[in-house]
């Protein structure tokens, strides 16, 4: 690196930009954070080594023809001790890499991020710009606006012109590999249909956790680029299938099987809706920790369960007891973010004794922030405490249900329609909605600022008391305080778990990337 190349702080830039600190450096250049004497703004200052005036050019020239909010906006291309000088909006925010390896982002901000990233794309095909280098170290994103996230599309340095003079070689390749479409790879033009594909593989890898290009070396990842990519739905079941299809379809090999960019933008919006914006998306590799590191304790407490219920069914003899458990547990685990969660209806029995059942929804709505879970495991926990209150003769005190028979443990017969066939009753179907009810209605109150989460609790003690008493003989509606008390500490233990985001750093307008890498 040559001392021309080499800004200093203080230094005057095209004699209006004061440099103020490096803030970046890349395979083209460095990037700083300079001021504006003239309009009195920060900017970033990008200054290019190593590059040829015809790429510069076409960088600024791709630039200046795109004015959206969704597009780091070039203010000025000027020249100094023989190096191009970029300025360009300084935007405070993050990379989505960077989100999505913090766990910063959920589902629902993905898709959104998403929407942004195609109205950026749209309005520079429109002006006959080709990105060519769609990806998520290219897409920063600002902190909440109006109740979403604004993303903006930045590094147009590669970006083709439509109707300009071609700056490289027939067959040579420029973009980011892992990214990079296939006709891209062999260097082929690249259409609108490129930016199509890399911007699916940026939401894929998001979502998922995963690139499915990448492997281990550039060599590998160029000979599985044009092969058939996994399904998104491999990783992300839980998706809506809408979702899944059309990103499935922007990664086909052949660009004219691609749909438009218009066709995802509208699957984007309409469905983005019905994806959680409460956990966070999987980090890069998430998709392996789901697979691999959170195999292990699923298979470890999966075996745990077997050799309990076998040992009941078996050496104990109570092989009804042993099906019970096990009909409790399924949905409980079909459910579950974490193994550990399919536990949690069981402290329904301890509360339940103590005359606070209710507090179980508490339990479920802080541990778990998806609300099909919240529901579930909230259900299933008044079942858990329905079935051993009739299973320990405690259910006709309650009013609840006719004592099972004596001995209903040693009987498959007894314990399936004795035991578990009561949670058929009035009193057991009004009891599980109840409660999974109020753990889906309170995991959404703790969202809240603690303040308005507090309130919010109380309401929600109140209005689920006044509900339990209407089962049974309503003692469980009775500890008003017990009540109260789980509510409080489930929105102290929300707030001290939930650390808000410190304003980040502005970031700039990254440096260009290298024409090829891994």
């Amino acid at each position: 690196m040559t001392n021309a190349y080499v800004a200093l702080s203080n230094d005057l830039v095209m004699g209006r930009f004061r440099i103020e600190e490096r803030i970046g450096s890349g395979g083209m250049g460095t990037v700083y954070r300079a001021f504006d004497e003239r309009l009195e703004r920060t900017v970033a200052v990008k200054e290019i080594e190593c590059a040829g005036a015809d790429r510069v050019l076409r960088e600024a020239q791709a630039a200046a023809r795109l004015n959206h909010p969704t597009i780091v906006t070039l203010y000025e291309l000027g020249e100094r001790d023989g190096h191009a000088i970029l300025v360009s909006e300084l935007v405070d925010g993050h990379t989505l890499d960077r989100l999505a390896r913090d766990g910063a982002i959920s589902d629902r901000d993905v898709a959104q991020i998403g929407v942004d990233l195609c109205a950026a794309l749209t309005h520079a095909h429109k002006r006959g710009v080709i990105h060519r280098d769609v990806k998520p170290q290219n897409a920063i994103v600002r902190p909440w606006d109006s109740g979403r996230r604004r993303a903006k599309l930045m590094d147009f340095g590669i970006a083709a012109v439509a109707g300009a003079p071609a700056l490289t070689a027939t067959g040579e390749v420029v973009g980011t590999l892992a990214y990079m479409a296939p006709e891209q790879a062999e260097g082929q033009t690249a259409g609108p249909e490129a930016d199509v594909y890399s911007l699916a593989l940026t939401l894929y890898e998001a979502w998922a956790g995963e690139n499915p290009v990448r492997r281990g070396s550039p060599a590998q990842t160029a000979r599985q680029i044009g092969q058939v990519v996994p399904s998104l739905a491999r990783v992300r079941p839980d998706l809506p299938k809408a979702i899944v299809a059309q990103i499935d379809a922007c990664l086909e090999a052949d660009p004219r099987n691609r749909p438009a960019l218009g066709r995802l933008n509208a699957v984007l919006d309409r469905h983005g809706l019905e994806l959680d914006d409460e956990c966070a998306v999987p980090h890069p590799g998430g998709a392996e920790s789901i697979l691999g590191e959170r195999s292990l304790p699923l298979i470890l407490i999966l075996a745990g369960i077997g050799v309990v219920l076998a040992a009941l069914a078996g050496p104990a003899g109570m092989p009804g007891a042993a099906l019970v458990c096990a009909l409790l547990l399924a949905p409980a685990l079909a459910v579950a973010s974490h193994p550990l969660h399919a536990f949690l209806p069981v402290a329904a029995i301890p509360l339940g004794a103590v005359g606070c059942v209710a507090a179980t929804a508490a339990l479920v709505a802080v541990a778990s922030r998806r609300p099909v879970e919240r529901f579930v495991l909230g259900a299933v926990g008044f079942a858990t405490y329905m079935t051993a209150a009739v299973g320990l003769d405690a259910g006709s005190r309650l009013a609840l249900s006719g004592p099972a028979p004596e001995g209903w443990e040693a009987s498959l017969t007894d314990g399936l329609t004795e035991v578990v066939g009561t949670l058929g009753e009035p009193a057991a179907v009004l009891g599980m909605l109840t409660l999974g009810v109020a753990a889906t209605v309170l995991g959404w109150v703790l969202r809240a600022h603690p303040a308005l989460a507090l309130v919010g609790a109380m309401m929600w003690s109140a209005g689920l008391g006044s509900a339990l008493t209407a089962l049974g003989n309503g003692a469980q509606g009775r500890q008003a305080g017990l009540l109260v008390l789980a509510a409080g500490l489930a929105v102290a233990i929300r707030a001290s778990t939930t650390r808000p985001a410190p304003p980040p750093p502005p970031q700039p307008l990254a440096p260009a990337q290298p024409a090829l890498h891994h």
